[in-house]
């Protein structure tokens, strides 16, 4: 691979492709400068961005990472696949949003950006997140995500019994340890606290750092 793109460096599919099997390889250096110089070859060629982009994530570059993204979204604001990296990435919750309700006004059925923004929106607007929570239910009725999130809605309403049961049934279809604690707190809240205390206890086990990520439960 290395011979045959160093045999046609006018080649920018080349030049990614030779970047891609040295990402596998581990090599993430050398990995960002064939796609620097597929970049170089064709200014315009997205994917090169795209690759990028997943190596400046990769070793912790998240402003790169924005920054490459903002870009692309500068160039085509309906890039919708760079608007849901570029929320994905933001650390401030209203860009975020901001960003997913652009994806949302472009594609009113991705279910991607309805869910995160209704999470994004349930501590300071649950009545709101729910409009979008429940389109993304319509959508993907059988998406532990977005049960998760519906879980995450009415735990902020205050309707704890509602949310152990979308939780209920998330935890049923993707056990991870980050849906068991949102699970072990609201039966803790509904009333349930020996269930509750004994699943908080096998979620902390698997990811101690829970209780610090997920503060606003």
């Amino acid at each position: 691979m290395r011979n045959l793109a160093a045999q046609n460096p006018k080649s920018a599919p080349l030049q990614k492709l030779y970047g891609d099997w040295l990402q596998v390889a581990g090599d993430r250096a050398a990995a960002r400068g064939a796609y620097r110089a597929a970049k170089a070859v064709d200014p315009k060629y997205i994917d090169a961005d795209y690759a990028l982009v997943a190596v400046d994530i990769a070793e912790s570059h998240k402003d790169d990472a924005r920054q490459t993204l903002a870009e692309l979204v500068k160039t085509n604001p309906r890039n919708v696949k760079a608007l849901l990296l570029l929320a994905n990435l933001e650390p401030n919750p209203a860009d975020a949003m901001a960003h997913f309700r652009a994806v949302i006004e472009i594609d009113g059925r991705n279910v991607g950006a309805l869910n995160n923004l209704a999470y994004l929106m349930a501590p300071t607007d649950p009545d709101g997140a729910l409009k979008y929570g429940q389109q993304a239910m319509e959508l993907a009725p059988d998406s532990p995500s977005v049960q998760d999130t519906l879980g995450w809605i009415y735990y902020r309403k205050g309707i704890y019994q509602t949310a152990v049961q979308y939780l209920q049934t998330a935890v049923s279809k993707d056990p991870t340890p980050l849906r068991q604690f949102h699970l072990a707190l609201s039966y803790i809240k509904h009333g349930d606290r020996e269930r509750g205390s004994v699943l908080l206890q096998t979620a902390l086990a698997k990811d101690p750092n829970l209780s610090k990520r997920e503060q606003g439960w």
